[in-house]
């Protein structure tokens, strides 16, 4: 059973999914219900991650752990090294 869902598009949006669906060879439709079959698939894998209610909470001193992750694991390495002795 199917049913019929009316959305008002901006002008900008629709030129951009029109671009997309003829670069899939997909009529504007297609490509609209596959991003929501998708969307509701990635939905469905977040309800499972463990880690999701971390989300948000966590506080850190540096903000920089991406730019510098191998200098902050060396740095840790390291103190464990140092502890060990």
């Amino acid at each position: 059973m199917s049913k019929t869902l009316t959305i008002q598009l901006s002008d900008e949006l629709e030129e951009k999914l029109l671009i997309q669906s003829k670069k899939l060879n997909l009529s504007l439709e297609e490509l609209i219900l596959q991003s929501l079959a998708k969307s509701t698939k990635l939905i469905d894998s977040y309800e499972d991650d463990p880690i999701l209610p971390l989300l948000g909470t966590l506080r850190f001193e540096n903000s920089d752990i991406g730019e510098n992750h191998d200098h902050y694991l060396t740095e840790s390495l390291q103190q464990d090294l140092k502890i060990e002795k």
